[in-house]
């Protein structure tokens, strides 16, 4: 039985329900023939194989930028940290030079290397597959680095941030709710503020945190009892 295709008014409705999966962000990089340093916005990022080490991403076939990535043999994926949000939109745009005024190192056939990514990726294209209306471009991966930076994260067309589960307010503890460090942290801020205290305040969590959290420990329990 063959599959019905999506109808074409419910393409905004598959774009979107696509959207409901968050994804990293990424700027893939090459150099043309001319010598001209390409670049790009992506998240069409996925891992392949560990042995050997191949990633992919995909290109759209009306992309200006296909053939330089067809005719490339080196490329690179840089995984943006969560600060570079501004470069990623820069890279997205159709601006003439992306690369004015971004520091750059170089790579396997002179291309371009951006900075201060969460990790990156060099490869030399292994296969190339057509998917429908985009490319895809498998690579095998010949040198990495990671920089340990949160990701950039991309979300129902708006950029987000991982927050790690230790970073929220509250913890749960025993089946009771506690504040974390954090939280314990943030409300004495607020309650140095109401005080008009912040200095005192912040002096206060510095000099004993611990006494502070279980004071504020004892304060939620009764809260919450």
């Amino acid at each position: 039985m063959n599959a019905e295709p999506i109808p074409s008014q419910d393409a905004l409705a598959f774009r979107n329900a696509l959207g409901s999966f968050v994804t990293g962000v990424t700027i893939v990089t090459t150099r043309d023939r001319a010598g001209q340093d390409i670049g790009l916005t992506a998240n069409s990022f996925n891992s392949v194989s560990l042995d050997p080490p191949m990633i992919l991403w995909s290109l759209a076939l009306i992309s200006r930028n296909l053939p330089a990535f067809r005719q490339a043999t080196w490329w690179a994926v840089h995984v943006l940290s969560s600060s570079q949000e501004t470069l990623s939109g820069r890279f997205a745009s159709k601006a003439a030079d992306k690369f004015t005024g971004v520091p750059v190192t170089r790579g396997p056939g002179d291309i371009p290397m951006l900075e201060d990514c969460a990790a990156r990726f060099v490869c030399r294209t292994a296969f190339e597959y057509e998917g429908g209306d985009h490319a895809i471009f498998v690579g095998e991966v010949l040198s990495f680095d990671r920089a340990g930076h949160p990701p950039l994260v991309y979300h129902q067309g708006r950029y987000g941030q991982v927050q790690a589960s230790s970073a929220g307010f509250v913890v749960d503890q025993g089946g009771r709710s506690r504040l974390s460090e954090l939280g314990a942290a943030m409300l004495l801020e607020l309650l140095a503020v109401a005080a008009d205290d912040p200095q005192g305040g912040r002096q206060l969590a510095r000099r004993d945190p611990d006494k502070l959290r279980a004071m504020l420990g004892r304060l939620l329990e009764g809260a919450s009892a």
